[in-house]
C-alpha cells in the first residue's frame, strides 16, 4: 500500500516514480474516508519530517480534493533539522569570523581579500584557533603568517 512506502524524506522523493495510473486509480476509486485517512497519515509523516505546517495543510488538502495529478512532482522533501544544523553552523562561523576581524581591526586595516577569506571559512574550530591567534598577534602580518600564509598569492 502507498502508506507503507512512506517512512522518510527519501521515500517522498521516490513517489515521483510511482506510475501515474496508480495515483489516478486511488484518486478515482477511493472513498472520501480513505482519502481523509491517507491525508492524516501523510500529515503526521510530514510533521515528523519537520515540514512547515502550511505545506502540510496544502498537501493534505490536495489529497482530500482528489487532486493527485501533480501531487508529488513539485514536492521537495527536505529535513528541516538538517537545514537548521547547517544554518546554526553558518551562524557560529559568522560570529567567530567577526571576532577574528574585530581583533584584526584593532591592529590596522584589514584588506578585502583577507576579510573575504575569514568570512568564507566554514570550520568553526579553525575560526576559534584564528581568533586566539588574532587576539595575541602584534600585527595583521603576524596573524597572516601564522594562519593564512597564502592569502597574498
Amino acid at each position: 500500500m502507498l502508506i507503507d512506502k512512506l517512512r522518510s524524506a527519501a521515500d517522498f522523493r521516490q513517489l515521483q516514480e510511482v506510475p501515474d495510473g496508480y495515483l489516478e486509480e486511488i484518486s478515482r476509486n477511493s472513498p472520501d474516508s480513505l482519502l481523509q485517512l491517507i491525508a492524516k497519515i501523510i500529515s503526521v509523516l510530514l510533521h515528523r519530517l519537520n515540514v512547515p505546517k502550511e505545506e502540510i495543510v496544502a498537501f493534505a488538502d490536495q489529497i482530500e480534493r482528489r487532486d493527485f495529478a501533480m501531487l508529488f512532482e513539485n514536492f521537495e522533501a527536505y529535513d528541516v533539522q538538517e537545514t537548521r544544523r547547517i544554518s546554526k553552523n553558518e551562524g557560529i562561523c559568522l560570529g567567530k569570523a567577526q571576532i577574528v576581524l574585530s581583533f584584526l581591526a584593532d591592529l590596522g586595516d584589514v584588506t578585502e581579500p583577507l576579510k573575504e577569506r575569514i568570512l568564507s571559512e566554514k570550520d568553526p574550530e579553525l575560526l576559534t584557533v584564528w581568533s586566539k591567534v588574532a587576539a595575541k598577534a602584534a600585527s595583521i602580518d603576524e596573524f597572516i603568517s601564522q594562519c593564512i600564509p597564502n592569502i597574498n598569492e
